[in-house]
C-alpha cells in the first residue's frame, strides 16, 4: 500500500502539467455543459496572475488530488490517532495561513509580495516535503507517540 501511494505521489508530481491540462479540459467542458463557462472566464480574469495563470478549478482539483494522496500516505505511515489528528491540524493550519495571506494580498490592492508568499506556501504544501518531514519527525519521537506493539 505504501509503495503504491509513493509511486502515485511521484507520478502525479512528475506529470502535473499533463494532469492539470486534462483537468482544464474536463472543467471547461463541464462548465460549458451547465452554462457557466462565461461566468468562470470572467471569474478567472479577476484572479491575479501571481496566484495562478491556469484555470482555477483545474488547479484546485489537482491540488486536492495531490493533497489527498499525501494525507492517505501519512495516514498509512502514521497509524496512531493522535499523530493523524496532529497531521490534519497542521495541514489545515498551513492552508488557513495560505488563504489568509492571499486575502491580505487581495484586500491590499493585489500586493505582489502576498501573492508570492502565498504561492510559495501552496507550492510547499503540494509537495512531498511535508510528508517526508512529518514522517521523519514522528518516527524520531517528536509529536504524539505511536502505540507500541
Amino acid at each position: 500500500m505504501v509503495g503504491g501511494l509513493v509511486i502515485a505521489l511521484l507520478l502525479v508530481g512528475v506529470y502535473d502539467e499533463a494532469i492539470i491540462a486534462s483537468f482544464t479540459v474536463l472543467w471547461q467542458k463541464g462548465l460549458a455543459a451547465v452554462g457557466l463557462r462565461q461566468q468562470a472566464e470572467a471569474l478567472q480574469k479577476g484572479i491575479n496572475g501571481g496566484i495562478t495563470k491556469r484555470l482555477l478549478p483545474a488547479v484546485a482539483t489537482y491540488a486536492l488530488l495531490y493533497l489527498g494522496i499525501c494525507l492517505l500516505l501519512l495516514r498509512v505511515l502514521l497509524p496512531a490517532p493522535a499523530q493523524w489528528r496532529l497531521v490534519l491540524r497542521l495541514y489545515a493550519g498551513i492552508l488557513a495561513v495560505y488563504v489568509g495571506i492571499a486575502l491580505v494580498g487581495k484586500l491590499s490592492g493585489d500586493a505582489p509580495w502576498a501573492y508570492q508568499l502565498s504561492r510559495q506556501i501552496l507550492d510547499f504544501v503540494v509537495s512531498p516535503l511535508p510528508v517526508a518531514a512529518l514522517y521523519v519527525l514522528f518516527r524520531a519521537g517528536f509529536g504524539p507517540r505511536s502505540p507500541r506493539p
